[in-house]
Parts: structure tokens; C-alpha cells; sequence
């Protein structure tokens, strides 16, 4: 919702500055975030819901890559905060995970890496790569080549991405959107 706000001219706002004291006060100790219920091991279930206290993290479990790369999405539309050591951290931790599973039972399959939406939902290889290119990733970082040249070798003759989509999979146009914001990465990348 953060990025959305931001994006709609609110950057300024003081939720947002909470927003983002909040986010910085939530993270593990390896600088990205997880949903604390996962770090405590407890399921989302009708109990959690009707609790009184708020779940602390145990800080010292890993970071969620899901969670990581919807976070950072808040950052990298801040013209701030994106330059933040903070973000710059998180997105190396973002980078590290590509095609890997996540370390938490959401989303947990490498190939949820690879299955796309656009508006951006979940964490993806394309996301996250728009929000590296914001935080000022380079095209020649390992990481950030490894998922430029995941989308090279899947680009059609025809200039467009034919690839699997969530969220959006009845939307007649869903692969020229998608192709929209790769090319929009691939432009940064390519600027920078």
C-alpha cells in the first residue's frame, strides 16, 4: 500500500515516514523482513486472527524473500528512501534468493520465481528486478544479469513475453502488460 501511496503523491505524507519507521523497526537481523507468525512457527488461522497482542518475530530466523521483495517495492518508489543502506542490504538479500524456494512455506517453490502479475502482487524474478533497478542495482551484478538473461533467452520473435502469469491469468491482455514492465527493466538497466 506504501508504494501505491507514494506512486500517487504522497511521499511526503507522515504516514509514510511512520510507515517506513515501522518497516525498519520489523526487520530480522539480516536486514530483510518475514512474516513474524512464520519466524515463531504458527499458521494463518482463524486463532490469529482473534488474538490480542500483535506477534513478535524472532528476529534471528531468516528473511522471507516474498516479503523482502513486497517491502522493498515501498522503497524503491521513494526517492529517499531507495537510497537507503537499508534497501540497498534488503536488495542484496532480494538478489541472493533468485530462483531459489523461500525459506517459509509461502510461496515456497522455486517456480513461483517465474510466474508473473502485473500490477505487481507477489514477489517474482520481475518485481524484483524492477525494484532493484530503482534502488540502483547495475545490469552487471551477478544476480541482476542472471535474471536480465533468464529474460532474453524467453523473448519471442515477435519482441514480446509469452510467459506464466497469476492473478491476472483471465486478462486477454496480461503478456503485453507484462512485456510493458520488462521492457521498462530492461530501459533502466540499460540508463543507468
Amino acid at each position: 500500500m506504501m508504494e501505491l501511496l507514494i506512486k500517487a503523491g504522497y511521499p511526503h505524507d507522515p504516514h509514510i515516514r511512520r510507515g517506513f519507521k515501522w518497516l525498519l523497526s520489523i526487520r530480522q537481523n539480516d536486514g530483510g523482513w518475514a512474516f513474524p507468525l512464520r519466524t515463531v512457527g504458527k499458521k494463518l488461522d482463524r486463532q490469529i486472527f482473534h488474538q490480542r497482542k500483535t506477534i513478535q518475530p524472532d528476529r534471528a530466523k531468516p528473511f522471507s524473500h516474498l516479503v523482502t521483495g513486497i517491502v522493498l517495492r515501498a522503497f524503491a518508489a521513494h526517492s529517499e528512501y531507495r537510497r537507503s543502506e537499508e534497501a540497498k542490504v534488503a536488495g542484496e538479500l532480494l538478489a541472493s534468493r533468485f530462483f531459489k524456494a523461500d525459506t517459509y512455506s509461502d510461496r515456497r517453490a522455486p517456480s513461483f520465481w517465474t510466474s508473473f502479475s502485473f500490477p505487481f502482487w507477489f514477489t517474482d524474478l520481475l518485481s524484483s528486478l524492477d525494484s532493484l533497478s530503482l534502488l540502483g542495482f547495475e545490469a552487471d551484478h551477478p544476480k541482476t544479469k542472471e535474471g536480465l538473461d533468464w529474460f532474453r533467452a524467453r523473448q519471442e520473435s515477435s519482441g514480446l513475453w509469452e510467459l506464466s502469469t497469476r492473478i491476472m491469468a483471465r486478462e486477454p491482455e496480461r503478456n503485453l502488460w507484462i512485456t510493458f514492465a520488462i521492457c521498462r527493466v530492461f530501459k533502466r538497466f540499460s540508463s543507468a
